[in-house]
């Protein structure tokens, strides 16, 4: 199971709770725009526009809350090390009683490994050059530190007391966050390979920024809670090439997020597709400005050498030329231009859509009444079906029946300033 058909999936479990005390129209409604926010996610790629495209646009706001990544571990004085290196010290001593298990040495070996990691946090000083420029694990070091993560695992399963096994989790949360960190940097680097790709580091970044958050204010290991271990954790766990994410894992990071953050796991994630496509609308709009400026200036040429040749009968041999290449050209630019127009306003539809259909999985049905928003409740598990149809059978805005179109846009409409703000608050401002 991918990473966004796990959220679906639990989407969908919450729904059917949620549903139990609300009426069928509600349910039928928030259902279908549970399975349309991830048909979306799952064929925005032929549904919008290609994620390498779209990565052009918004890479350099992400690349903004990588350096804060990047420099997490060279902050002064992080309190609780101190605290977590003894911590982990008594968790080789306690290893003891196991000396003879064959996964004995392997975790004296990843605990050892983490304290190493907590003594490079401690001893770091901002502007101070480690060995790796940038403070991330080198490439032999990310292979060493995804050794010891599995051994980790293997060992807090079968570890029964509680001490031991906070100890356990403490050194995989050092090192969960260096690999994570490390790993993002190179998805970062390399561009994601689809939209499910995109959608994991933007949740890995935003979960690791507030992990990091946290370890700066905690004055002692104790300030740092299970929950902060398994935000590490879980945004490690994600970053990797083929995450799963369990329905208890999901549960547990739905009741952080709305904790915390203020918002729920679905729109967490899907919020971020929403940001890019919204982004990708403004460089298609600057795209089509360029273009448009070429074309009228090749259109005014054509136009010019047009009347010469019936004024003058016999042009140059370059004017001539020139006349016979705008003949051709001035035709396909303007075909390209109204393609690029239909595109920018699809997509600028689309993201009014998804826009309607997160706030209907933020809110409840009595504030989308007080809004009044009832709309949302009455049209929009159609919507959802038009959206989802559209997905699965590759079918254009243009395809849509007339009141069909009319619909789309006007959600568009009605959602774009709203849109338009969340935009700025998700690429502008981290978590």
């Amino acid at each position: 199971m991918g990473f966004w058909s796990s959220v679906g999936s639990f989407c969908s479990s919450v729904v059917s709770s949620v549903s139990r005390a609300a009426s069928a129209a509600w349910e039928t409604t928030k259902d279908i725009a549970s399975k349309a926010v991830g048909w979306m996610a799952e064929k925005a790629e032929s549904f919008v526009d290609n994620v390498k495209e779209v990565w052009r646009t918004v890479k350099p706001y992400i690349e903004q809350t990588r350096k804060v990544l990047q420099t997490a571990a060279k902050v002064v004085g992080i309190p609780w090390l101190s605290s977590a290196l003894t911590m982990l010290d008594k968790g080789l001593g306690a290893l003891i009683a196991f000396e003879d298990s064959p996964i004995a040495k392997k975790v004296d070996a990843a605990i050892k490994w983490a304290i190493e990691l907590a003594q490079r946090w401690q001893k770091a000083k901002p502007g101070q050059q480690t060995e790796q420029e940038d403070g991330l694990l080198s490439a032999d070091e990310l292979e060493v530190a995804k050794k010891h993560q599995e051994n980790l695992r293997f060992a807090e399963r079968e570890v029964v007391s509680e001490d031991q096994r906070h100890q356990l989790e403490l050194a995989s949360a050092i090192n969960d966050f260096e690999i994570a960190k490390k790993d993002l940097a190179d998805t970062i680097d390399a561009a994601p390979t689809d939209f499910e790709h995109y959608l994991r580091l933007r949740a890995t970044q935003k979960l690791l920024n507030m992990a990091d958050k946290k370890f700066r204010v905690a004055k002692n290991v104790d300030d740092l809670t299970a929950d902060d271990l398994f935000l590490v954790r879980i945004a490690s766990d994600l970053i990797k090439a083929k995450p799963e994410l369990s329905k208890e894992a999901a549960v547990r990071l739905d009741r952080l997020l709305t904790e915390r953050y203020g918002k729920r796991l679905t729109p967490f994630v899907f919020e971020e597709l929403i940001a890019s496509w919204a982004k990708r609308v403004e460089a298609l709009k600057e795209k089509w400005d360029a273009s448009n400026r070429s074309y009228a200036n090749e259109k005014m040429l054509l136009k010019r050498l047009g009347h010469a040749k019936e004024i003058q009968i016999e042009l140059s041999a370059e004017e001539s030329a020139a006349l016979s290449r705008l003949e051709i050209e001035v035709p396909a630019q303007k075909q390209a231009l109204d393609d690029l127009d239909t595109q920018q306003r699809d997509i600028k539809r689309y993201v009014g859509a998804a826009e309607g259909f997160l706030q209907l999985l933020e809110k409840t049905p009595k504030q989308i009444e007080k809004e009044d928003r009832s709309y949302l409740l009455e049209d929009g598990a159609h919507i959802g079906k038009l959206l989802i149809d559209c997905a699965e059978n590759n079918k254009k805005f243009k395809d849509l029946a007339e009141e069909d179109q009319s619909l789309v846009t006007d959600y568009a409409n009605i959602f774009q300033r709203e849109s338009e703000r969340r935009m700025k608050e998700i690429l502008e401002v981290t978590v």
